[in-house]
Formats: C-alpha cells, sequence, structure tokens
C-alpha cells in the first residue's frame, strides 16, 4: 500500500495546515486511501509523516546521486542539476505556506539525523565528483567546494525568487566556485 500512497500529497497537506493540524482525514483524502487503512498501515499521523518525509529525502538523495553519475553532462550541470534535485525542486512546497519547512526537511535549518546523513552522502559523492572531473585547483579542495555548494544552494532556496532563478544563479555560482 505505501507504494501507492503519494508522498508528495502527504507532504502538500503538510505544507499547507502544519504538522500539528493536518488531520487524518484530510490526509486520507489527499492520497485516495481511507483513513482507517492509513492508520491500519503507519499506526499514527505521526508515522505517516516522517514515512512521508524519509520518502522525500530519499527519492531526493537518489535522483541527486544519479544526476552526479551522468556522464553526458559537465561537471558544473552535474554538480547543480543534484543541488536541485536535493533542495531546488522543493521551493514550491517551501513556499505553499508558512508550514512549507515542516514538509521538506532538507532546508530546515535544525535538520534530522536522516537529513543530515543523506546531506553528508551527497556532499561525498560531489566532492568525489569534483576529484574525478574538477579543474585542478578545486580537486585539492573537493570536500569544501562540494560542502560550501550545499550550503549555498539551501540559502540560495530561500533567496531566488522562483525555480527559474535558482537554478540559473545555482549554475553561475557552481561554475564560479570550480573556476577558482
Amino acid at each position: 500500500m505505501a507504494d501507492r500512497i503519494s508522498v508528495n500529497s502527504i507532504l502538500a497537506v503538510v505544507a499547507r495546515t502544519g504538522f500539528r493540524k493536518a488531520s487524518m482525514e484530510e490526509l486520507a483524502l489527499a492520497t485516495g486511501v481511507s483513513r482507517q487503512a492509513l492508520y491500519n498501515r503507519f499506526g499514527s499521523k505521526g508515522a505517516l509523516i516522517d514515512w512521508a518525509t524519509q520518502s522525500l529525502i530519499d527519492q531526493s538523495l537518489a535522483v541527486a546521486l544519479d544526476a552526479l553519475e551522468n556522464p553526458a553532462a559537465a561537471l558544473v550541470a552535474r554538480l547543480a542539476t543534484a543541488l536541485d534535485a536535493w533542495i531546488g525542486e522543493h521551493m514550491a512546497m517551501l513556499r505553499a505556506s508558512p508550514h512549507g519547512i515542516d514538509a521538506a526537511p532538507m532546508a530546515a535549518p535544525d535538520a534530522s539525523e536522516a537529513v543530515r546523513g543523506a546531506e553528508r552522502k551527497l556532499v561525498t559523492a560531489m566532492a568525489n565528483a569534483i576529484r574525478r572531473g574538477g579543474p585542478g585547483t578545486a580537486v585539492a579542495r573537493a570536500g569544501s567546494l562540494a560542502q560550501a555548494l550545499c550550503w549555498t544552494a539551501k540559502g540560495l532556496v530561500h533567496a531566488a525568487p522562483d525555480h527559474a532563478a535558482f537554478r540559473r544563479e545555482l549554475e553561475l555560482i557552481v561554475g564560479a566556485v570550480l573556476a577558482r
């Protein structure tokens, strides 16, 4: 049943209403699954939202890691696409309401251990990509550059006016950082 439930539907409710006000009735309606079926599968609203959050983290990380392995794309594009998959793609959810931060934990200032662990994997993979394909000056600082780019993307997701601007600015920043 979990594979039939839309993570985005659950997190859209949380973004709109906040965790506390999201009711199992609303979550059931959004997912097209009965409230009882959700309780039977997950046991509680908290467990359902935890599952959806972990699924979002896992999916975002998988897409980001895949982007880093794309041999047809230049390094700047691979890094920008990975960071976009990790956080940029969630801009609409973050901005849907004041509760968006509840639904896109990658941007939360007090990230959970699940987010921190996934982000460490992403930063390590980015550093490896820089070591394999970056300019000589970047290779020696690959780990620091990867971490700085990840932090920059988090800030940019809040500063850019829209997703297209986020992506444009991110590519410019990644290119400039690698060129130094």
